[in-house]
């Protein structure tokens, strides 16, 4: 039996609280911000995509057509990014999560080396599946291809670089913040584990592009609403069962290396590692393969086995 998984880490725990006592009060934060960004999207969608017609209509603006010919999806995206990033400081705040420290990015000896090792471990992941998989990305035109080496190390650093400020910016909210919340919550730190990686999965999937075959065409008043019903419940339409447990799996791969390292570094170097190489690849990727799934299987048994030496596992200070 892993420790790490059983018995709860004072590192984790909010509020101040002690490791036997658990309390509710951060995931109900979570869910004011999670729905509060769905209200705030669904009543600025239509008058915001109202207002770029006007504008189309009195000037004709070439700028005013390339964002018409975006989805009102994407309107809603957009705006509820922006609701939850201007929500963020204030559930860090009433988390008491305002330092680096306290969100498992204190720096110490070592830790280059550690984030390079996960770093790499991700890429190879991606590597091993883009060449096992049934149909590999070589044979079907979509492996890196550049015509010279300026363009190949300008599509090499690019992806370092999306992979790099994507695995930072999930890890940071995922395993900084929302591991913590459901660990607070729960009185076994697996409960906390399978609900953020759970939670992680779920909100990877968007709105279905079956449904709008049964939408009336244009912007109405509660459009908005119509978008954010399917955001909520989008999963349920045309559910893809691989591409959700794929997905669970990374999260509990990630979740785990947080938990036994007490650091996100590994996790955003596995992240990042992760990104860059299905950048680099175009085609290679996590999201539609069981092929996958039983490689993170394969992967997330190692770092459960309490004896395994992949990472050893950092005790409380």
């Amino acid at each position: 039996m892993n420790p790490v998984l059983h018995q709860r880490d004072s590192r984790f725990v909010l509020f101040g609280l002690g490791v036997d006592k658990t309390s509710w009060r951060g995931v109900g934060l979570l869910a004011a911000v999670f729905f509060g960004s769905l209200l705030i999207a669904a009543v600025l969608t239509p008058p915001l995509y109202w207002l770029v017609q006007l504008w189309h209509d009195r000037t004709g603006s070439a700028n005013a057509q390339w964002l018409l010919d975006k989805g009102v999806d994407v309107y809603f995206d957009r705006i509820r990014m922006a609701a939850i990033v201007l929500g963020l400081p204030w559930l860090m705040s009433k988390c008491h999560l305002w330092s680096w420290r306290a969100m498992g990015l204190a720096f110490k000896a070592g830790d280059a080396s550690i984030f390079a090792k996960c770093w790499a471990g991700g890429c190879l992941l991606i590597v091993g599946l883009a060449i096992l998989l049934p149909q590999p990305v070589w044979l079907t035109g979509q492996g890196p291809s550049f015509e010279n080496i300026n363009q190949g190390v300008l599509i090499m650093l690019t992806a370092l670089a999306a992979g790099l400020l994507l695995g930072f910016l999930e890890e940071a909210i995922f395993r900084g913040m929302i591991l913590r919340l459901f660990y607070t919550a729960s009185k076994k730190p697996w409960h906390a584990l399978v609900a953020t990686s759970a939670f992680y999965a779920y909100t990877h999937f968007k709105v279905p592009t079956s449904v709008w075959h049964h939408v009336a065409p244009g912007v109405h008043w509660d459009t908005g609403l119509f978008v954010a019903f399917w955001t909520t419940f989008g999963i349920t339409e045309n559910f893809q069962a691989a591409q959700f447990v794929v997905l669970w799996l990374l999260g509990m791969i990630l979740g785990t290396l947080t938990l036994r390292t007490g650091s996100l570094l590994p996790a955003i170097g596995l992240h990042a590692g992760i990104v860059s190489a299905m950048f680099f690849f175009r085609g290679a990727g996590l999201g539609d393969t069981w092929w996958a799934a039983l490689a993170l299987v394969v992967v997330l048994g190692a770092l459960v086995d309490p004896k395994s030496r992949i990472f050893p596992t950092t005790p409380s200070a």
